[in-house]
């Protein structure tokens, strides 16, 4: 074992400057070009649909259009593109390093485009399936990182989950995929470097694996425990560094909301630096074993490279050493942009804490109380909360109730959906004792006691469910709004913006409000919101600048993190949905105790 780690390491320590320079600018430039390229095919194709914004409502229907469907798979293509060059660059690389050959970052960039041109020529379109086949295994680190980061990932993360019934079935799916993609990597040394086609690199690298697979097995685990707490112990030291940095050097107003910001940014490095760590140790590694138990053929094609180069006249006229320095300046200018491009959209100088930003409790305040109850409203009155967001759903006998869900499973422990059930049987159930013995016998409240319990004493945030079952139920909570003069005193939000079209068309003195997931997209046309509902993880400060140049406000759900809540307050929001309003009245008036020590600076960065 410890001769393949020991040589898999003097592989990569031979050129390890030059390795981490390119892997750095070229990690970081593509990453950038793939993000413009995914915000820029989604704003087209949205534009094309007639879509101001991408959310939860119209999703499926933008993933099934005809050019979405291009556009994805132009960017797929275009990802593995930019993989299959780093992969090639890096097996050309190590093979110099193997050696003793001494290479520029820029001679890693020049290597990898030479060979994956030189492959595609050879394999034609086949090469995709040496791309495809290997990537999910080799990005593992990656993608487990950049899911949360990348809002349109996460959220189709989400949307699988939720369609897929069995957890088991995504989890065993993803396991076969890994499996395969594992025993495919063994192929490339043989596909890329050797040319072998795709079905022969792969029998090749299993003949490989098979007739050591005990020893390459126990090693790859190794090497990738090793690499897991590298990875680790880099993150850590790093969020140390700039906790230490935070707690020195900004003003206390400001320290959580920083600690928020440059967090942001580590976190989203550390997905570009873990899938760095992991591509470079699993090449290497692999090449090792190539190397070892493989009878490399007499190619000299590499070592010839750069005599090849010297008849291109811009080559010959730099000189190798010119050559390279200029396009591993090119790699470090391209991250140095990158990351300035992210700053330069963050408003980093929290200057303007919103003291009148309101505060709503969640479903009626459902940390203290059961969710959607009397007894829930009397907590946000007496936690001295702006609103208390309620949700309004139609029973079977066409009546109002407040319930979250569509099933009355959760909150009363009846297997059965609200449109299924008279107001009646609603009735009979217990909606406080699955949250606390104290609170048996809290029943199920219709909107309007909601209405009368709240009048003069609470002004409320009413969500209509949209379930395909209530599509007269705009109408129902409008009439009950007017019966029991409460226009004045409510808002009403959804996320199906046509019943908002239908409150606005019928009683337009009525605020609205949309709920949004992803922040993609223009919110120009959308007159009937009067203001967007997002989830708190998608809200920047574009975002928020955008909606208020527009005249829209901006809510946020659900915060119930004592950073988060400061992050919010600096950027502005005018409302923040939470199941602790005391914790955000706390954060706005500056309650929340003394100065901010490094440990809760640290406690913040790591999201303790």
């Amino acid at each position: 074992m410890k001769k393949i780690l020991k040589q898999t390491w003097k592989t990569i320590r031979y050129n390890i400057r030059s390795l981490l320079i390119f892997e750095a600018g070229y990690r970081a430039a593509t990453f950038f070009l793939v993000m413009q390229l995914v915000r820029f095919f989604v704003d087209f194709s949205l534009k094309q649909q007639g879509f101001s914004y991408l959310t939860a409502e119209n999703y499926k229907e933008f993933l099934q259009y005809p050019l979405s469907v291009v556009f994805l798979a132009l960017v797929f293509l275009v990802i593995l593109i930019f993989y299959f060059v780093e992969v090639a660059a890096l097996l050309c690389g190590f093979v110099y390093s193997a050696k003793e050959k001494k290479l520029y970052a820029g001679d890693f960039f020049i290597l990898g485009i030479k060979k994956t041109v030189s492959f595609f020529r050879h394999s034609k379109v086949s090469w995709l399936v040496c791309a495809a086949c290997s990537g999910p295994f080799l990005a593992a680190y990656f993608l487990v990182r950049e899911i949360s980061y990348i809002q349109i990932l996460e959220f189709t993360a989400r949307q699988i989950y939720k369609e897929i019934k069995s957890p088991m079935l995504i989890y065993g799916f993803l396991g076969v995929l890994l499996l395969i993609s594992f025993l495919f990597v063994f192929a490339l040394p043989y596909c890329i470097l050797e040319k072998k086609k795709n079905w022969q690199g792969f029998l090749s690298g299993m003949k490989l694996f098979r007739t050591h697979w005990k020893r390459i097995l126990l090693d790859f685990c190794f090497l990738h425990v090793f690499m897991l707490l590298f990875i680790l112990i880099t993150y850590s030291v790093v969020m140390l560094i700039l906790a230490a940095g935070v707690f020195f050097f900004k003003p206390e107003a400001v320290k959580i909301s920083s600690i928020f910001i440059y967090s942001e940014y580590v976190n989203m490095a550390l997905g570009i630096y873990a899938g760095g760590v992991q591509l470079i140790g699993s090449i290497a590694f692999v090449y090792t074993v190539y190397t070892k138990f493989h009878i490399q053929p007499k190619d000299e094609e590499e070592h010839l490279f750069y005599k090849k180069m010297e008849q291109y006249f811009w080559y010959s006229k730099l000189g190798r050493r010119k050559a390279a320095g200029l396009l591993t300046a090119l790699f470090v200018l391209l991250e140095g942009i990158y990351f300035g491009f992210l700053v330069i959209n963050h408003d980093t100088t929290l200057s303007h804490l919103a003291a009148d930003t309101e505060i709503t409790a969640h479903r009626g305040g459902a940390w203290k109380a059961p969710e959607n109850t009397i007894s829930a409203l009397q907590y946000t009155i007496d936690s001295g909360a702006d609103y208390a967001e309620i949700d309004v759903q139609e029973t079977k006998d066409g009546e109002l109730i407040l319930l979250h869900d569509d099933s009355l499973k959760r909150t009363a422990g009846v297997k059965k959906n609200v449109w299924d059930m008279t107001l009646k049987q609603v009735e009979k159930l217990d909606a406080g004792a699955s949250f606390h013995k104290k609170f048996r016998g809290e029943k199920i409240p219709e909107f309007t006691e909601a209405l009368k319990f709240c009048k003069g004493r609470l002004d409320l945030n009413i969500e209509i469910k949209y379930n395909g079952k209530n599509k007269g139920i705009v109408n129902k909570v409008v009439r009950a709004i007017k019966e029991n003069h409460f226009e004045d005193h409510c808002v009403v939000t959804s996320m199906n913006y046509q019943f908002l079209k239908q409150i606005k068309k019928t009683a337009p003195e009525i605020r609205t409000g949309y709920i949004m997931t992803m922040t993609y997209g223009g919110v120009q046309g959308m007159e009937a919101a009067d203001f967007f509902s997002v989830k708190h993880t998608y809200v920047d400060e574009k975002f928020v600048t955008q909606a208020h140049a527009l005249g829209k406000e901006v809510h946020v759900w659900t915060v119930n993190y004592k950073g988060d809540a400061k992050r919010m307050l600096d950027m502005g929001v005018d409302n923040i949905i939470t199941d602790d309003p005391i914790m955000v009245r706390k954060v706005q008036n500056r309650e929340s105790g003394s100065s901010t020590g490094y440990v809760e600076l640290l406690r913040y960065a790591f999201r303790f």
